[in-house]
C-alpha cells in the first residue's frame, strides 16, 4: 500500500533539499577557492622573482659592457642590437612587474622607466664602461624598489 504525501509537503521537502544543496555548494566552493588562491606572500614572492630576473638581465648587460663585448647589429655594423633587445624586453617585463606590485609608487615607476629608456637610447654605445655602470646602477635600483636584498 502506498503512502500518500500531500503535494505541499513534497514541494516543501524539495525546496529544503535545493536550498541545502545551494548552501553546501557555496560553502564547498568558498573553502576550495580560499585553499587554492595564492596568498599575498605568494604574490609578493612572484613579483620579486620577476624583478630579480630583470635585474639579473641588466647585470649581464653590465658585465658585457664593462668587458667591451658588444654584439653586432643585423647589418653587421658595430652597435648593440642584443643590448637593445634585452633592454626592450626588460622594459616590458618591468611594466608587467609594476602592474603586479601596488606598493611601488608611481614616482619610482616613472624614474625606473626613464632610466631604462635612457639606456635603450644609448644602446649603440653598449660596449662602453659608462653603459655598464648605468645598467648596474639600474639593476641595483630595481632590486631596491622591489625590496630584494642581497
Amino acid at each position: 500500500m502506498a503512502i500518500y504525501t500531500p503535494r505541499a509537503a513534497r514541494q516543501r521537502r524539495l525546496l529544503v533539499l535545493v536550498a541545502a544543496g545551494f548552501v553546501l555548494g557555496a560553502v564547498l566552493g568558498a573553502v576550495g577557492g580560499r585553499l587554492t588562491a595564492p596568498t599575498v606572500a605568494d604574490q609578493v614572492t612572484g613579483v620579486r622573482a620577476q624583478a630579480h630576473e630583470i635585474s639579473a638581465q641588466l647585470r649581464v648587460l653590465s658585465i658585457h659592457a664593462e668587458a667591451g663585448a658588444a654584439s653586432l647589429g643585423a647589418s653587421g655594423n658595430a652597435g648593440d642590437a642584443g643590448a637593445g633587445l634585452a633592454l626592450r624586453r626588460a622594459d616590458e617585463q618591468l611594466t608587467t612587474a609594476f602592474d603586479q606590485a601596488p606598493w611601488i609608487t608611481s614616482n619610482t615607476q616613472t624614474d625606473l622607466h626613464q632610466r631604462l629608456q635612457e639606456l635603450e637610447s644609448s644602446a649603440g654605445a653598449a660596449a662602453s664602461p659608462a653603459f655598464g655602470k648605468g645598467t648596474e646602477a639600474l639593476a641595483t635600483e630595481v632590486d631596491r624598489a622591489f625590496g630584494i636584498t642581497g
